[in-house]
């Protein structure tokens, strides 16, 4: 009897507590599509929203699939929800009309009316706050989206500006303190209201203290801003596609198209956005400086209203100097109707990983190269980092490594001598050669090698000295396979036609000989490996091992053809795709070369300095 009494006590004094007092309603629902629940504060269980419902503080809302709903608050400021989305309306204070939102997932468009209150130009009438950023709104139209799986705060401003900074973590966690969550007990599943305990803040103080930083940016007409936990601070504004800022200005209740019928915009055409779009402060081309965290990607780009996801254009875009954007003709379409971002055909944008192969898509080295530009455009690494420490997304695997064309050019230059029987000894005069290497794109570890070479080379003052030489210029084709063993470190077997000048004694007298050219079928295997990188600059090197087959000419037989070679090669990439490497190459072989009248030793000693230009197509 007592536990009965206890128990009608308890509920009595939480019905009649503070948390589920009555409150004023601060607005109201206007319009809905779909399946839209809200959570009363107080309440257990969520129920349906309609049409006409009054909302009062601290009541959440949530959206489903396909899904929209439109309220209006006390001070005929609008907020529009798009599919799949969760706010809670914080606080609107009537008296001041300063309104809160937490925008805890998906989409949101706003509408704040200017205060009416005098000597109220410059105070925020509404703020907005996701896990990590602060919006300061005066009177304005934007767009916000969060994705709480990246930590991604987007925003979009249509009219007006708004003021956005970077909310750290433990301000976030502040933030959170004193609020009520429904929890379900473990056993029971029975639902309960907890309160996050610790020092409760003026929510409002602490997000005008945020917006007074001295990095938050002021995000102007037609340019969109994001924050995330792996920036600094909130990025630089720039603008965006004018094909999707029209688009999406247009969409203002989140309509959403077929992605089976949907309707490609012309991307390659000059767009004029139908609102008026402020100029750019920060470069077109975009800046990132590490030290101080100011970060801007490329104008012209695409939001991705799921993930948050800004998607620059790729390097290689045109410039529209009359938008002040660049246009990309390969990193997605936007559907005209909706503003909806669609990745190219093959490829799905996931909010932590970026760019990945779709399931069930052929995967081609174009589609991984394109893939791998496309990550690189929208910054991964930088914007999204390690979410808690952990790791999200690996380096590029090996199975990729071969995904691009490489086309090498070298140049080499030095010194070569010929030395028969360790006595004697030719010097050639500037002798140079010039490589083209082309290395063909594979979605495995190998990667098949083509290359020519053609190399002149003329020995000294050989006529007053018995000897002489019937050709200067040397020819070389090359096939081989190329093994990714680790990210650095790559096995290669190379199959040769060398022609290489060999001294053949022509006669029984001594030291009278002819330098002839000879083609040698060799077999090259060694490794490449960059044993350094800091940021553009690598060190790379290269060892070979070589062995020739036997090779009758005329009346010589070439034999017992064994040697090595070893390049270390100081690079600098220029930009994502070409780089230039200049460095040391030194070669040694030795063979057998007989005539059946006697048999003599020959060495080559080559020593060069090489200029490579590699270009990755």
């Amino acid at each position: 009897m007592r536990t009965i009494q206890s128990t009608g006590l308890l509920v009595t004094l939480l019905l009649s507590s503070p948390l589920f007092a009555a409150k004023t309603p601060i607005a109201s629902v206007a319009k809905i599509r779909g399946n839209v629940t809200k959570l009363l504060p107080g309440a257990l269980e969520a129920t349906v929203l309609e049409a006409g419902d009054q909302l009062p503080e601290d009541t959440s809302i949530v959206t489903g699939p396909k899904s929209f709903v439109k309220i209006v608050f006390i001070d005929k400021s609008e907020l529009n929800m798009g599919p799949e989305s969760k706010i809670v309306i914080s606080e609107m204070n009537p008296n001041e009309q300063v309104g809160i939102i937490s925008l805890l997932k998906g989409r949101i468009r706003t509408e704040v009316e200017k205060s009416q209150k005098p000597n109220s130009q410059n105070q925020n009438k509404f703020y907005i706050r996701t896990r990590t950023a602060a919006l300061g709104v005066r009177g304005t139209d934007f767009q916000t989206i969060y994705n709480p799986e990246n930590r991604m705060t987007s925003l979009l401003t249509y009219k007006g500006a708004v003021a956005m900074a970077k909310v750290d973590e433990s301000t976030h966690q502040r933030f959170e303190v004193g609020e009520t969550k429904v929890v379900r007990d473990d056993v029971t599943k029975a639902p309960e209201l907890q309160k996050i305990p610790g020092k409760i803040v003026d929510e409002k103080m602490e997000l005008k203290k945020v917006l007074a930083s001295s990095d938050v940016v002021i995000v102007p007409p037609g340019q969109s801003s994001f924050s995330s936990q792996a920036l600094k601070k909130s990025s630089l504004p720039v603008k965006i596609s004018p094909v999707q800022l029209n688009a999406l200005f247009k969409n203002t209740e989140f309509n959403e198209k077929n992605l089976v019928n949907l309707k490609s915009a012309q991307l390659d055409k000059a767009v004029e956005p139908v609102i008026a779009v402020a100029p750019q402060s920060a470069p077109a081309d975009g800046l990132y400086n590490a030290k101080n965290g100011d970060f801007a990607p490329r104008a012209g780009g695409f939001i991705d209203e799921v993930t948050g996801l800004y998607v620059a254009p790729e390097a290689g875009s045109t410039f529209d100097s009359k938008n002040g954007v660049y246009v990309s003709d390969k990193s997605g379409e936007i559907d005209a109707d909706t503003g909806q971002y669609v990745a190219p055909k093959g490829l799905v944008l996931d909010a932590q990983k970026g760019f990945v192969v779709e399931k069930n898509a052929e995967v081609k080295p174009e589609l991984l190269a394109l893939r791998e530009d496309l990550n690189k455009s929208i910054a991964r690494d930088v914007v999204v980092g390690d979410l808690d420490g952990e790791v999200v997304i690996a380096a590029k695997t090996l199975r990729e490594k071969f995904i691009r064309d490489h086309v090498s050019l070298m140049l080499g230059m030095g010194g070569e001598k010929i030395k028969v029987n360790d006595r004697m000894d030719m010097d050639a005069d500037k002798p140079y050669n010039f490589n083209v290497e082309w290395q063909i794109a594979s979605t495995n570890r190998f990667a098949p090698l083509l290359g020519l070479s053609y190399g002149s080379t003329e020995f000294d003052d050989l006529s007053n000295r018995g000897f002489s030489q019937d050709s200067k210029a040397q020819f070389d084709m090359t096939v081989g396979l190329k093994y990714a063993l680790t990210n650095r470190v790559d096995l290669v077997s190379k199959l040769v036609l060398d022609q290489s000048l060999y001294a053949v004694q022509t006669s029984m007298t001594p030291d009278v000989f002819k330098l002839n050219r000879i083609v040698i079928t060799k077999i090259n295997l060694g490794a490449t490996a960059e044993l350094m990188r800091s940021n553009r600059f690598s060190l790379n090197a290269e060892f070979f091992a070589n062995m020739g087959f036997r090779k009758r000419f005329n009346d010589a037989v070439v034999s017992k053809i064994s040697g090595f070679s070893f390049k270390l090669m100081p690079q600098y990439a220029l930009d994502e795709k070409r780089s230039l490497a200049f460095g040391f190459v030194m070669e040694n072989e030795s063979a057998k070369v007989g005539t059946g009248l006697i048999t003599n030793d020959i060495k080559r000693e080559k020593r060069a300095l090489e200029l490579k230009y590699t270009m990755n197509l």
